[in-house]
């Protein structure tokens, strides 16, 4: 690190020959048996009767321009732990007389020190959680005490606070120690009974949707079933599809029964049990009555033709000499 430059220097005063104006960013404090004297950048100063007849005995230029503090330090909070704390300060002299009575050159120690006093008392009063607001009031107190102090502060001061790594390990272990683990364990029973009581209910009402799709499909009320169907659900698309699929399965399973039905019907082949199954498709709906219909007619028919059989048979004469031989 470069050398602190001197708060301020002592110069030889010669009563005989003015001393030069001040030289840029800094300023000249007469001191004798009355009050200082102060020529800053730009002042003449004192004129030479005022050198030879006042009562100043020496004379100090101190420094004005801008001075830089920057340091890190470990500071108490309210709960036990430390906060590493991060300062950076831009300052400079804002009145000399004040500056010569406290006779220290060493301005960077000198506000150091003093920033580290107020940092420590404020900075127990928060805990870690309240980082923020601490380094808030350490900003506070830090250019309240540079102004009580002689010097004001160039923009405002800035301040970190953060954990160390060992700090976060303290205070996770910590958080391990305190924590009531069979608060946890119950809370996570409790969750998990949650859970299998809400699967449970969606398995229920899922099932019972079903049962509603099933009976509307089987009733075909196909306005109703679109209008519960949820677009944005993939088990009830998934219902809708297979209940579409089997419609069509069953569509050409009766284009096919009424196929091989005209077939029997012009063959006359019809039966009593080909009707029954062609009701069962829902083909035409026919009713018990219509079937029992069907079937009397069947039967008439049946009797019927069994008549004809009967009638168209062939009259066969056995002459009465075969027959009597076959008493015989």
């Amino acid at each position: 690190m470069p050398e602190e430059k001197l708060l301020f220097v002592e110069k030889k005063l010669n009563r005989w020959k003015r001393p030069e104006p001040p030289q840029p960013g800094s300023a000249l404090v007469f001191t004798g048996g009355g009050q200082p004297f102060v020529v800053y950048e730009g002042e003449q100063g004192l004129t030479q009767g005022e050198l030879l007849f006042g009562k100043y005995s020496k004379f100090y230029e101190v420094d004005m321009g801008d001075r830089r503090l920057n340091f890190d330090e470990k500071l108490p909070c309210a709960d036990g732990l430390e906060f590493h704390a991060e300062v950076r300060l831009t300052y400079a002299v804002s009145d000399p007389v004040v500056i010569l009575r406290r006779a220290r050159t060493d301005a960077d120690q000198f506000l150091k020190d003093i920033a580290i006093e107020v940092m420590r008392r404020t900075s127990r009063r928060y805990t870690h959680e309240q980082s923020r607001e601490a380094e808030n009031a350490i900003v506070d107190r830090i250019e309240h005490e540079v102004r009580d102090k002689g010097f004001k502060p160039i923009g405002s001061a800035f301040v970190t606070l953060s954990l160390d790594e060992e700090v976060k390990a303290r205070l996770v272990n910590r958080k391990l120690k305190d924590y009531d683990f069979e608060d946890e364990k119950t809370q996570i029973s409790r969750n998990f009974e949650l859970n299998e009581l809400q699967q449970t209910a969606e398995f229920r009402l899922k099932l019972n949707r079903a049962g509603v799709f099933a009976d509307l499909i089987k009733s075909g009320d196909w306005p109703t079933l679109l209008a519960m169907v949820d677009p944005n659900d993939p088990a009830d698309q998934k219902m809708l599809d297979v209940a579409l699929n089997q419609q069509e399965i069953d569509g050409q399973r009766k284009q096919e029964f009424l196929k091989d039905l005209k077939d029997l019907i012009e063959k006359g082949k019809l039966e009593v049990w080909q009707l029954h199954e062609f009701a069962k498709l829902g083909i035409g709906g026919l009713s018990e009555q219509s079937l029992a219909y069907l079937e009397s007619k069947s039967e008439s028919s049946e009797t019927e033709d069994s008549q004809q059989i009967h009638d168209v048979k062939p009259s066969i004469s056995i002459p009465d000499d075969i027959s009597r031989d076959k008493d015989d």
